[in-house]
């Protein structure tokens, strides 16, 4: 049964973990798939990776426009990098479901926003456990991402 939830996670651009390709990204998803799983304590794929956003659909293998190019970064279109920087990962903090009625502001408190140094030195650790070389300054690429959704429909896309 579908139900509104609130998740919050850690979430980082695939392109600032030095991913450059589709294959590759999908090849260290599929290595760490029993790993990969939408709970609070482990990593996972965010959930609006393959949603439609403006010019998504162009910009997916197979999709119309750019077939050739499977470069993640598409530098030769930074228009679509600038409005879709995902594929993300996600270090999942929290997801409450269902949530209480009293408690769903229906996206009105969703927040997506850069870390703060404390929280830069805190969760380095995380992700230094699947990148060894990821480094402080790297932070900087994740976001703090809290967001209510109804789970029958697609996650919001928040970075």
């Amino acid at each position: 049964m579908s139900c509104w939830r609130r998740t919050t996670v850690l979430r980082i651009p695939a392109v600032c973990l030095g991913f450059e390709c589709w294959s590759d990204w999908d090849e260290f998803l599929d290595l760490h798939d029993k790993d990969f799983i939408g709970l609070p304590g482990h990593f996972t794929s965010a959930l609006c990776d393959s949603y439609s956003y403006e010019d998504y659909d162009k910009w997916l293998p197979g999709g119309r426009g750019y077939e050739p190019w499977d470069r993640l970064d598409m530098n030769l279109y930074p228009e679509i990098v600038q409005s879709v920087p995902g594929p993300f990962l996600d270090y999942y903090l929290d997801d409450i479901a269902p949530l209480p009625w009293e408690e769903n502001t229906y996206n009105a408190n969703d927040c997506a926003r850069p870390l703060d140094e404390d929280e830069k030195a805190k969760y380095l650790p995380l992700f230094q456990s699947l990148f060894p070389d990821f480094t402080l300054e790297k932070m900087s690429d994740v976001h703090y991402c809290s967001y209510e959704w109804y789970d029958g429909s697609d996650a919001p896309y928040s970075y």
